[in-house]
C-alpha cells in the first residue's frame, strides 16, 4: 500500500509569530554585533523548521507523525477513539483545529494523554483511519 501524506494545517497566528520574529531579528541585527544575533537567527530558523517539518503519514497500518523531520510511529490498530478538538496545547500541530487520538494501550504513547495533531483535511484523515481500523470510535 502506498503512503498517504497529510500536511499540518498552519494557523494565521503561527505566520504572525514568524513575521514578528523576522522584524525583530532585522532590527536587532542592524544594531547588534553578529555574535549576539546568532541565538535570534537560530530561534527563527527553529520556528521555520517547526512550521514546515510537521506532517502526518499513513503508512500501511501505522500512523507516522513527523515533527522536526523525526518520525514517531503509532499503530492504527491500537487507536480506540478519534475526535475533532480545538486547543492550543503544545503538540505536533500548527493549528488550533486538531484531531485528538486516544489509544487502547497506554504503552503506545507512554502516557494517558491523547495524541493531538492538526491535519489540513481532518475529515479525510479520520475517514482513512476508520477505513483501516473500523473499531475506532469517532466522536
Amino acid at each position: 500500500m502506498e503512503k498517504e501524506i497529510y500536511k499540518s494545517e498552519i494557523d494565521w497566528w503561527v505566520w504572525a509569530t514568524l513575521v514578528i520574529c523576522v522584524v525583530v531579528s532585522v532590527l536587532v541585527i542592524e544594531t547588534t554585533p553578529w555574535v549576539v544575533c546568532l541565538p535570534v537567527v537560530g530561534s527563527m530558523a527553529m520556528c521555520v523548521l517547526l512550521m514546515f517539518g510537521c506532517r502526518y503519514e499513513i503508512d500501511g497500518d501505522d500512523l507516522v507523525v513527523y515533527q522536526l523531520f523525526k518520525p514517531h510511529r503509532f499503530p492504527i490498530g491500537k487507536i480506540a477513539e478519534v475526535k475533532k478538538t480545538i486547543g492550543y496545547l503544545a503538540t505536533a500541530g500548527m493549528s488550533r483545529k486538531r484531531v485528538s487520538i486516544k489509544f487502547t494501550d497506554r504503552s503506545v504513547m507512554k502516557s494517558a494523554m491523547p495524541l493531538e495533531i492538526s491535519p489540513k483535511d481532518r475529515d479525510g484523515f479520520i475517514a482513512r483511519l476508520k477505513e483501516i481500523n473500523p473499531a475506532i470510535i469517532v466522536k
